[in-house]
């Protein structure tokens, strides 16, 4: 890692199928089965992030059924019981009743950060703080006005304004790309006793580019 883009967790929506008996985060501990994109995805990551959190006392049943499209499929087929996705991409779902908001779970970790490898983060180190000051630039100037400039992000992916707002309300970009080393430590012991990670030194995991 070599930077932080969006600060804040992402939050991470639960969904059931429309009459699933669920009510509650908890009921989900049971013989349940999840969803998820593909495994080390965050859909992965988060129902083993969860399960740990909960204090379940077993890793979870993941079972990998595709996009945001085959989970919801998976849910009202029963092929699945339950998914993680982020929470304000699964409004329109739950607009148009395709499944049902259980809850949310946030993980303690930023949303977003910058990654490369250990050799080009050592040789490109002034033209990867020259990226991010570029997106930092990006970034502020639509935060600055989301009303206004919110109708890109419906036009080109189909999200309702109101949900733009929504979003816009919970993201924190990082003013200064710095990695947090506290926040990355804190993230790898709890993704170690859910059973993500093992043996992870944090100090080799974060590399800041030098000008």
């Amino acid at each position: 890692l070599f930077g932080t883009f969006v600060e804040t967790p992402l939050p991470w929506a639960v969904s059931v199928r429309v009459d699933a008996a669920y009510a509650t985060l908890d009921d989900l501990a049971g013989n349940v089965v999840f969803g998820a994109s593909r495994l080390g995805s965050g859909s992965d990551v988060m129902a083993r992030y969860m399960a740990s959190q909960f204090e379940w006392g077993h890793e979870p049943d993941v079972r990998v059924v595709g996009d945001i499209h085959a989970l919801v499929n998976g849910v009202q087929t029963r092929t699945i019981d339950a998914f993680l996705w982020e929470r304000t991409t699964m409004q329109r779902h739950y607009t148009q009743n395709e499944v049902r908001y259980l809850g949310t779970v946030r993980p303690p970790w930023p949303a977003f950060s910058y990654a490369a490898q250990t050799q080009f983060i050592q040789a490109h180190g002034q033209r990867l703080l020259a990226f991010m000051q570029w997106a930092q630039t990006a970034t502020r100037n639509f935060m600055s006005d989301v009303e206004q400039n919110s109708s890109f992000v419906c036009e080109r992916f189909g999200y309702a304004q109101s949900d733009v707002k929504a979003w816009a309300e919970y993201v924190r970009y990082s003013e200064d790309g710095r990695v947090d080393r506290a926040k990355i430590a804190k993230a790898v012991k709890v993704l170690e006793r859910a059973g993500v990670v093992q043996g992870v030194d944090v100090d080799g995991v974060v590399l800041t580019p030098e000008a």
